[in-house]
C-alpha cells in the first residue's frame, strides 16, 4: 500500500473557505428567519383561514 502525496495548499483553503461560508450562509438563514413561534403560527393560522374562506366562497358560487 503507497502513501500518495498530500493534496496541494489551495485544496485546503478551498475546503476551509467552503465551510465557512456554509456556516455563515446558515446563520443567516437562522438569523433571518429569527421570530418567536407564536407569530409565525398565528400568520400561518390566517393564512390558511383565508384560503379556506376562499375555497367557502368558490363552492357556493358553483351551488347557486
Amino acid at each position: 500500500m503507497t502513501r500518495s502525496t498530500p493534496p496541494s495548499d489551495w485544496v485546503a483553503y478551498a475546503v476551509v473557505f467552503g465551510t465557512v461560508a456554509a456556516m455563515m450562509y446558515g446563520k443567516y438563514l437562522i438569523g433571518r428567519g429569527d421570530k418567536p413561534i407564536d407569530e409565525v403560527i398565528k400568520e400561518d393560522i390566517q393564512e390558511v383561514e383565508h384560503l379556506v374562506e376562499d375555497v367557502i366562497h368558490d363552492v357556493e358560487d358553483k351551488i347557486k
